[in-house]
């Protein structure tokens, strides 16, 4: 068998589980724009940009789009089976968007993607098919990439390596006196020098109490002696992206800090722990949340245990101890619990971890133990 066939047998794959899950869930088609879900159903790789592009895919299987005409040589190499609709910026989309109506059924119960489609895309379908039709198939969709193949496991151990290699040379660099943009830049040129196809998301580099805000910018605020250093980062390989969190110290980490961290190492502990078949997604949050709590850092807790990774950052599932669904070989997520004190610093240790049948398998293999350097 070929590449090109081997190509199409699991793109063929992906689409029939696509509509499994819309005859499930009783939906007639779903709309999907470029992104996560458009390159796993066509495998082109499209902007999400100012000109309208849509993929439509129904229960029958049928796939139609309506695709900028400057993009037509990819679009049509890449879907050549599509019944696909060009426009010209001339024209304008409304026309072809018309002719899709007709095309999948003006009478059609259509699903969107809910955290990913504009209000431009939204309105538009809307003024078709009607508000009532157009609905938010958000949790349908959560089912279709939520099981990593051998593949974008591949390509994620790879994006993981290429990460960790870098901030182990940033590390070896030296920390001390320089800005979070110094480091956030030198850990950018690392990845890419170790063969990174680019970056998860821009680093998350915060110095002292800047680490106390999770998501807080990197800025201009100098690495010190005593300080702790938050890296939140990744490196992007293939279709998979990386997330990984570390905090280390700058010279020496005093008592109190590291009574804090200690905390944070053992709920990280907590929550791998719980990773395997035989448990909920939700127990994870909660047995790493049940060492945050029941410590003397209680009230520093600021968000859940983790999150879905792939080809997105975050998606399903969600690691958070409401969610009941069963673990299951083949997802992926993080482990990343976290403690925030506002004005002095903020820790939080983050491991990307794989579900198999016997348990898990923790990708990451950075240290978690106190680190301190120059």
């Amino acid at each position: 068998m070929n590449i090109s066939n081997e190509v199409n047998q699991a793109l063929r794959a992906k689409r029939e589980l696509a509509v499994d899950l819309m005859i499930r869930d009783n939906l007639d088609a779903i709309a999907f724009v470029p992104g996560a879900n458009f390159l796993y159903l066509t495998n082109v790789n499209l902007h999400l940009m100012e000109r309208l592009t849509l993929f439509v895919l129904t229960r029958e299987g049928d796939q139609f789009a309506v695709i900028p005409s400057l993009e037509k040589y990819k679009w049509s190499h890449g879907m050549p089976s599509s019944n696909t609709i060009y426009w010209k910026d001339t024209e304008g989309p409304f026309d072809a968007l018309k002719q899709l109506w007709v095309a999948v059924g003006v009478n059609k119960v259509l699903g969107i993607e809910g955290m990913r489609m504009r209000a431009a895309e939204f309105h538009a379908l809307s003024h078709l098919w009607g508000n009532e039709n157009v609905v938010d198939a958000d949790t349908t969709l959560s089912s279709l990439r939520i099981f990593k193949d051998a593949d974008e496991l591949a390509d994620l151990s790879r994006a993981i390596e290429i990460s960790e290699r870098a901030l182990n040379e940033v590390y070896d660099g030296g920390i001390g006196a320089r800005s979070e943009l110094e480091i956030s830049g030198r850990l950018k040129a690392a990845m890419l020098a170790h063969g990174a196809s680019g970056f998860a998301f821009e680093p998350i580099v915060l110095a002292g109490q800047g680490a106390a805000n999770p998501h807080g910018d990197s800025g201009n605020r100098v690495v010190m002696p005593g300080d702790a250093l938050l890296v939140d980062f990744g490196a992007s390989y293939g279709t998979m992206h990386a997330d990984i969190t570390r905090t280390v110290f700058c010279e020496h980490c005093d008592e109190n800090d590291a009574a804090l961290y200690e905390v944070v190492m053992r709920a990280n502990e907590a929550g791998r722990s719980a990773v395997g078949p035989k448990n909920t997604v939700g127990q994870v949050d909660l047995e790493a949340t049940e060492v945050l709590a029941s410590s003397q850092f209680k009230d520093l807790i600021l968000h859940k245990t983790g999150h879905g990774l792939g080809r997105e950052v975050h998606e399903a599932p969600q690691v958070m101890v409401t969610n009941t669904q069963k673990q299951e070989p083949g997802m992926v997520f993080t482990v990343e619990p976290g403690l925030y004190l506002k004005g002095k610093l903020g820790v939080r240790i983050e491991d990307n971890v794989v579900v198999t049948d016997q348990g898990h398998v923790c990708l990451t293999q950075q240290s978690r133990e106190i680190l301190t350097y120059a």
